[in-house]
């Protein structure tokens, strides 16, 4: 879900208002790990994963879901890191 939003045209649509050079959505859509936090999180809601519920026990409403989307956006960063560094190709000039 993060790489289709990231490479979806919005400055070819009517959205391209909101998408200003610099500006909230422009930075929140070029950062894998900002944008991770709120798909992670709506996913999370949407299939009822709630890791802080299950590691201690505790629930509210919103907090839970972006707490749950920020821990699974920052794994799946780490590893999308550790990913490119193991298969990526390095270019020494």
């Amino acid at each position: 879900m993060v790489f289709l939003l990231q490479r979806f045209p919005f400055r070819k649509t009517l959205l391209n208002l909101f998408f200003r050079e610099g500006g909230f959505l422009d930075e929140l859509f070029s950062c894998n790990l900002c944008l991770g936090v709120w798909v992670y999180a709506i996913l999370g809601y949407i299939f009822n994963i709630d890791l802080v519920r299950n590691i201690f026990g505790v629930y509210s409403v919103c907090f839970n879901e972006i707490v749950n989307g920020a821990i699974i956006s920052f794994v799946v960063y780490i590893f999308g890191i550790g990913w490119n560094t193991r298969f990526g190709i390095l270019e020494v000039d």
